[in-house]
C-alpha cells in the first residue's frame, strides 16, 4: 500500500485511482465540492462527465447542492466580484477567463452531471448499456424477497422429504433458505472440503438460492442487490464486458466515491473493472467509521481498494470538533487498532477553544471544566446491579443531567463565532438500541422535558398503521369483530367499560361515522377519511394530550398520506388500501424515514448510526459502554474473511468452523470500536459516557476493553475485569475526566414546567386554502383545448398520436414511422449530439445507436435514424439563424432540454388563459402580416378561458441556442406526419402547413410561454440583458420537412417554421403570467 500523505488542494489533483481517507469532521464534503470545481475549472473533466455516488438521496441532494453552491462562488471569484475565502479559491484565481468559460459553461450544464446513490447510478448505467446487460428494465423494485425465499423452502422441503419418516425442522430450513438466498445472498458459499457442511445442506442452499434466483427473474422482480450483481455481470461477461466497460468509462472521467468505507465486493469490482486504470477514480471514506456490516458493507473491500490507488492521501484537520474533545478521543484510543489493520491515526483541531461554557448568571451554574466526562454509576451498598437497575439508574441521571445544562446557565458558540444560550435540540442522546431510544424519550417526557426519538421503528409497524388498516377495513365489513377494534382503538377512544355499559352508545355512534366516512372515502379518498375521524369533537385533543399523543397522530397522517397517493394511482378501493398497507409493512425498510412528532425545541434522541455524519455541541452516550456478547455457541450462517474474500459457512461444527466464527466475533468487535469512534466524534465541544458495574456487559464492551488496554504496546484488554473506569491515573489526568453519578437522585424537571400537558389544544387551520395555486405545464394548460379547432384538428394532428405508417420510400425522416417512442427518439438523439465532433457523422450514428439500445424501436434502423438526423443538421435554418444550420452551433453556444420552473402569480390578481389572449390582439404587438396573426381570437375562445394562472409553470425547451450577433432562440423539435397523405415528402412541410400544424396544437402559446421563461432566466442571469438585443426569433423545427436543400417560401424554409415576434410581446405575456397587468 502506498504511504499516505496530506491532501493540499492547492497542488495539483492526482490522477488514476486515488484513496481519501477522510477521518470524522475533516470536511469531506467540503473537500469533494472543491475537487469537483478545481477539475472543471482547470478543464480536466466537463460536467456531463461527472459522477458523484453516495450512501443515500438525502445525501446525494446535499452533494449535489454543496458542488452547485462552490461552482456558483467560484464563477463569482473568477468574475471579479468575489475575493479569495479559502485555499480552493487561492488555487483557482489564477485560471482567469478560460477558468470562467469552464465554469459557467458547467453552470449550464449542471444537471447533466451524475450525482446519485450507489443502486441508482447502478439502475441507470444498466439502462444505459441497454443490450450489453441482461437486466430487465421492467422488472419491479421489491425490498425484501424473504416471501419468495419462504415460498421456494417451503416447495423444496415437500419435493424433498414428503415421504421422510423424520424430516428436518421446517423452522430451521426457512430460515437457512432467507439467510442464503436473502440476508447474504450475494455471498458465495464455502464448500472447502475440510468443513464439516453436509452434502444435503450445501445443496440445499446452492438449489434454494438459484430458484429464489431464477423465481424473482421470471415474476419480473429485483432488488437492490440484483442491480449491482447485474451490472457486475454485465462488466464480467467475456464478450460484452470489454465494451460495457469501455462505454462507462468513456461515460465519465472523473468518478468520487463517497462513504467507500461501507462498500461491499461487488461494489468495489464494479468501480475496478469500469473505471480503475481508465477514469481518475476518487474513492473517499474513512475505515474507522465502518459500521454497517449489517447491511452487507466489508471493510475488507476498502483494504483490498487501498492496496489498487496510485494515490493514498488524506485529511489531518478535524474542523467539527473542540481541541479538548479532539485529544480525549485520542487518548482513549491511544495505539489500538479499530480491526485488522485500521490504525487509529491522528488529527488536529482547528478550533482550539472550547465553545461551550457557562455564562455569569446569577442563576443555576452548570459546570462545563471538563468537556469530557466519564459518569460512573454506583451501586448501593452490597447491592449487584443487573441491566434493569443499571439502565433505570442512568436513565435517572442522565434525564437530570439535561435538565441540568439546559437550565445552569449554558453557552455555546456558533460557527459564525456568535454567543448563544444552550437550546434542547443542541443536545443528542445517542444509542446503540431503538429500544433504549425510546425509553429514554418516555423518561425525558415523564420529567416534561421535550424530546425527539427519530430512531424509532419504520412508521408501517406503528399502532397508528394497524389502526387505520382497522378503519379503511371496517368500510367495506360489517363483522362486529372488526368494529369493536376499532372502537377499542386510540382512534374512537373507546374503553372495554365503554362498550359493556347498558347504554352505551359506542357502537351504533361508530355505524353511524363508519356510514358517513364511507362517502367521504368516495370524495376525498384516505386522507379525506381519516382528517374526517380526526376532527370529530375533542378527538385530536383528547390525542394530543395523551402520552405518546403526537407521536400517533403524525403517524397516523404520514401512513394515511401515502396510502392515500397509493390509492389514487391504483384506483383502489378501501379494503384493498388496507391491504397495500399490510404489504407496506411486511416489506418497507428503514429507507422511509418517521416524520417529527413536533416542531417545538426538543432534545435529539437516535441511534449511532443515524448519527453518521452529523454533529451537535453536547452528545450524550448512555449505552455505548455496554456491550451484548454472542450466544457460547454461534449457529447457522456466518460471514467471514478467509484471507481472500468474504464467505458464507453454512457448517455445524469442525475446526475450520471455529476458525470462521472467531474470524466472525473478531469483525464484531473492530465495528464495535468503530461504533465508539463513531459515537464520540459527533460531539463538537462535549460528550457524557455513562458507565455502570454490570459486568454482564463489560467482556464485548468497545470502551471497556479500551479502558483496560495495555496503554504501550496497545494491546485491547478483554474486558473481563470489570475495572471501574476511575482507577485509572491516566482517566484523570488529562482531557478525560471521570465523575461519580449519585445515587438514588431526586429527579428534577424543568422550572419552566409548570406546562402540564392536562389539556392541549391542536391549533386550528384559519386561513382559506387556495385550490387554485398549481404546478402545471404547457401541455397541462392546453389538455382541453384542442377542442376549439376541430377541422384542423381532424386533418392535423401532434405528435402523441401513433400514426407508424412506414413508407420505405420517402425521402428523409419522411420514411419513418412516428408516435411519441419516435418523437422521444429523437429528442434523445438530438440532446446529446456533439457538434464539434470531427467527425459528425460518425457522432450523430454512435449517438443513435446508443439512444436505440436503451430504447429500441422497430422499424427503425439506426443508419436510416442518423442518415435522415444528419440531414436535419445540416438544413439551411433560413431567418431563424441566416447562413447558418443546427451543425454550426458549438456546444458552448447550444444548451439542449433548459428545464424550467417558472413562478406565476403567488397571490391574489392571478391572470386567466383568456387574459394572455389580449396581447395576441392588439396589433401593435402582432401585426396583420405575423406568422401567427389571428391567433390570439382563437384563444380567446377556448373553453378553459377562466383558469388561473396562479403557482408555477414547468418545462423544458428542447434547445437554446445563441446566434453569433448575441441573440438567444427558442428551437423546438417537432416530429410530427401529415395524416392522409400517401406519400410524403420534406416539401409538403411549408409555411402555409406548418402555420396551420401551429395553430392546431397550439404551439404558438407554447412558443410565448417558452419565450417569457426564457425572458426570465436571462433577466436573472445574463449581465446588462435587454430584450430588444438579446431576444432572437422562435423557431419550431420540423424534422420531417428538414431533408432535402429547402425551398424558400418567403422567410420560411421548408420544416423551419420561423416567428420572430416583438419583444415587447414577450414581456407582456411574462407581466400577465406574474399577476402584473400593467
Amino acid at each position: 500500500m502506498t504511504t499516505s500523505t496530506p491532501f493540499d488542494i492547492t497542488q495539483s489533483l492526482p490522477r488514476g485511482t486515488v484513496l481519501l481517507a477522510a477521518s470524522a469532521g475533516t470536511g469531506k464534503t467540503w473537500t469533494i465540492s472543491a475537487v469537483c470545481a478545481k477539475a472543471i475549472a482547470t478543464g480536466m473533466v466537463h460536467m456531463e462527465n461527472l459522477l458523484l455516488v453516495t450512501f443515500n438521496r438525502s445525501a446525494a441532494r446535499e452533494l449535489r447542492g454543496r458542488v452547485y453552491e462552490r461552482l456558483v462562488n467560484t464563477r463569482s471569484l473568477l468574475a471579479g466580484s468575489r475575493k479569495p475565502s479559502d485555499p480552493c479559491d487561492e488555487a483557482l484565481i489564477r485560471l482567469g477567463q478560460d477558468g470562467l468559460t469552464r465554469v459557467e459553461s458547467a453552470l449550464d450544464a449542471f444537471d447533466k452531471a451524475v450525482i446519485t446513490t450507489t443502486h441508482e447510478f447502478a439502475s441507470r448505467m444498466l439502462v444505459e448499456l441497454g443490450v450489453l446487460s441482461d437486466h430487465d428494465p421492467s422488472s419491479v423494485l421489491m425490498t425484501d424477497l424473504t416471501p419468495l425465499a419462504t415460498e421456494v423452502s417451503d416447495d423444496h422441503y415437500l419435493a424433498r422429504y414428503l415421504d421422510c419418516d423424520h424430516p428436518p425442522s421446517v423452522r430451521e430450513k426457512r430460515e437457512l433458505s432467507c439467510d442464503v438466498a436473502v440476508k447474504y445472498g450475494e455471498v458465495p458459499i464455502s464448500s472447502k472440503e475440510d468443513m464439516q457442511v453436509s452434502a444435503q445442506d450445501l445443496m440445499w442452499a446452492q438449489s434454494v438460492r438459484k430458484d429464489v434466483r431464477k423465481r424473482s427473474r421470471l415474476r419480473a422482480l429485483h432488488t437492490f442487490d440484483d442491480l449491482i450483481s447485474d451490472l457486475v455481470d454485465a462488466l464480467r461477461d467475456s464478450d460484452r464486458g470489454p465494451l460495457a466497460c469501455a462505454t462507462l468509462a468513456n461515460r465519465f472521467r472523473l468518478v468520487m466515491v463517497d462513504e467507500f468505507q461501507d462498500t461491499d465486493p461487488l461494489q468495489w469490482e464494479t468501480l475496478q473493472r469500469a473505471f480503475h486504470g481508465h477514469s481518475n477514480l476518487w474513492l473517499i471514506g474513512d475505515p474507522k467509521q465502518s459500521i454497517y456490516a449489517f447491511r452487507g458493507a466489508d471493510v475488507h473491500a476498502y483494504q483490498d481498494a487501498a492496496q489498487s490507488a496510485s494515490y493514498v492521501l488524506h485529511l489531518d484537520v478535524n474542523y467539527r470538533t473542540d481541541k479538548t474533545i479532539v485529544e480525549a478521543i485520542n487518548t482513549l484510543f491511544g495505539s489500538a487498532q479499530l480491526g485488522h489493520g485500521i490504525p487509529m491515526g491522528s488529527v488536529t483541531a482547528r478550533h482550539q477553544e472550547s465553545r461551550i461554557a457557562t455564562a455569569a448568571t446569577n442563576g443555576p451554574h452548570y459546570s462545563w471544566s471538563q468537556p469530557f466526562q466519564i459518569r460512573c454509576i454506583q451501586a448501593p451498598a452490597n447491592v449487584r446491579l443487573d441491566t434493569t437497575a443499571s439502565d433505570r439508574l442512568v436513565t435517572e441521571d442522565l434525564v437530570n443531567q439535561v435538565i441540568m445544562m439546559l437550565e445552569g446557565g449554558t453557552v455555546v458558540t456558533d460557527d459564525d463565532g456568535e454567543v448563544r444560550p444552550l437550546r434542547p435540540n443542541d443536545i443528542a442522546i445517542l444509542v446503540r438500541r431503538r429500544r433504549r431510544g425510546a425509553e429514554l424519550a418516555a423518561a425525558l417526557s415523564q420529567a416534561h422535558q421535550p424530546a425527539v426519538f427519530s430512531g424509532a421503528l419504520s412508521v408501517w409497524s406503528s399502532q397508528a398503521a394497524d389502526d387505520l388498516v382497522t378503519l379503511l377495513e371496517a368500510l367495506d365489513n360489517t363483522d362486529e369483530r372488526l368494529r369493536t377494534r376499532l372502537c377499542l382503538s386510540d382512534l374512537i377512544g373507546a374503553t372495554p367499560a365503554d362498550l359493556a355499559a347498558s347504554d352505551s352508545r359506542v357502537r351504533s355512534d361508530l355505524a353511524i361515522d363508519l356510514a358517513r366516512w364511507s362517502s367521504t372515502w368516495t370524495m376525498t379518498g384516505v386522507w379525506g377519511t381519516i382528517e374526517a375521524a380526526l376532527h370529530r369533537p375533542d378527538v385530536l385533543t383528547r390525542l394530543v394530550s395523551m402520552t405518546g399523543g403526537e407521536r400517533y397522530v403524525t403517524d397516523l397522517r404520514q401512513v394515511a398520506q401515502k396510502a392515500h397517493i397509493a390509492a389514487c394511482k391504483g384506483m383502489l378501493t378501501a379494503t384493498a388500501t388496507a391491504a397495500w398497507i399490510r404489504e407496506q409493512q411486511q416489506q418497507a425498510g428503514d429507507d422511509d424515514p418517521r416524520r417529527l412528532d413536533s416542531d417545538q425545541q426538543a432534545v435529539t434522541i437516535m441511534t449511532i448510526h443515524e448519527a453518521k455524519g452529523l454533529g451537535f455541541p453536547v452528545v450524550l452516550l448512555p449505552d455505548i459502554a455496554s456491550a451484548w456478547a454472542p450466544k457460547k455457541s454461534i449457529s447457522g450462517p456466518v460471514v467471514w474473511h478467509d484471507g481472500q474474500r468474504r464467505v458464507l459457512d453454512i457448517s455445524s461444527q469442525g475446526a475450520d468452523r471455529a476458525i470462521a466464527v472467531e474470524s466472525h466475533e473478531e469483525d464484531e468487535r473492530g465495528e464495535n470500536l468503530r461504533l465508539l469512534y463513531v459515537a464520540l466524534t459527533r460531539a463538537r465541544s462535549a460528550v457524557r459516557l455513562w458507565w455502570s458495574p454490570c459486568p454482564q456487559r463489560h467482556s464485548w464492551s468497545a470502551f471497556q476493553r479500551l479502558v483496560e488496554m495495555d496503554r504501550a504496546t496497545g494491546k485491547l484488554g478483554l474486558g473481563n475485569a470489570g475495572t471501574v473506569p476511575g482507577t485509572f491515573p491516566w482517566l484523570n489526568s488529562g482531557p478525560i475526566a471521570t465523575a461519580i453519578a449519585p445515587a438514588n437522585q431526586r429527579c428534577l424537571t424543568p422550572t419552566a414546567t409548570t406546562q402540564s400537558r392536562a389539556r392541549v389544544v391542536p391549533r386550528t387551520l384559519t386561513r382559506p386554502v387556495d385550490t387554485a395555486f398549481v404546478r402545471t405545464s404547457y401541455s397541462g394548460l392546453t389538455a382541453d383545448l384542442h377542442a376549439a379547432v376541430p377541422t384542423l384538428a381532424n386533418t392535423l394532428i401532434d405528435e402523441p398520436v401513433d400514426d407508424k405508417s412506414v413508407d420505405d420510400t420517402a425521402p428523409g425522416l419522411c420514411g419513418l414511422p412516428g408516435g411519441t417512442s419516435f418523437g422521444s427518439l429523437v429528442h434523445a438523439v438530438l440532446e446529446y449530439i456533439d457538434t464539434s465532433a470531427t467527425d459528425l457523422s460518425a457522432e450523430v450514428l454512435a449517438i443513435t445507436r446508443r439512444t436505440l439500445r436503451t430504447s429500441p424501436l422497430p422499424d427503425v434502423p439506426p443508419a436510416d435514424l442518423a442518415a435522415g438526423l444528419e440531414q436535419v443538421l445540416h438544413s439551411d435554418l433560413g431567418s431563424l439563424a441566416p447562413g447558418m444550420t443546427l451543425a454550426d452551433f458549438s456546444p458552448a453556444d447550444r444548451l439542449a432540454e433548459m428545464n424550467f420552473e417558472l413562478a406565476m402569480s403567488q397571490s391574489g390578481g392571478s391572470a386567466t388563459m383568456a387574459d394572455l389572449a389580449s396581447p395576441l390582439c392588439d396589433p401593435s404587438l402582432v401585426p396583420p402580416d405575423d406568422p401567427i396573426s389571428g391567433y390570439g381570437k382563437m384563444l380567446v375562445h377556448i373553453p378553459n378561458g377562466n383558469q388561473a394562472l396562479h403557482g408555477f409553470l414547468t418545462g423544458s425547451i428542447d434547445a437554446v441556442l445563441r446566434r453569433p450577433d448575441g441573440r438567444y432562440l427558442v428551437v423546438d423539435y417537432k416530429t410530427n406526419r401529415i395524416p392522409g397523405v400517401s406519400k410524403l415528402t420534406p416539401r409538403m412541410y411549408d409555411a402555409h402547413t406548418m402555420r396551420a400544424m401551429m395553430f392546431s396544437s397550439h404551439y404558438p402559446l407554447q412558443g410565448l410561454l417558452y419565450s417569457a421563461a426564457l425572458h426570465r432566466f436571462l433577466a436573472s442571469s445574463h449581465p446588462g440583458y435587454d430584450p430588444a438585443t438579446h431576444l432572437g426569433p422562435i423557431g419550431y423545427l420540423f424534422v420531417r420537412g428538414m431533408a432535402h436543400r429547402p425551398i424558400s417560401d418567403g422567410d420560411m424554409s421548408d420544416g423551419v417554421f420561423t416567428w420572430h415576434p416583438k419583444p415587447e410581446l414577450i414581456e407582456a405575456i411574462s407581466e400577465r403570467l406574474g399577476g402584473i397587468h400593467g
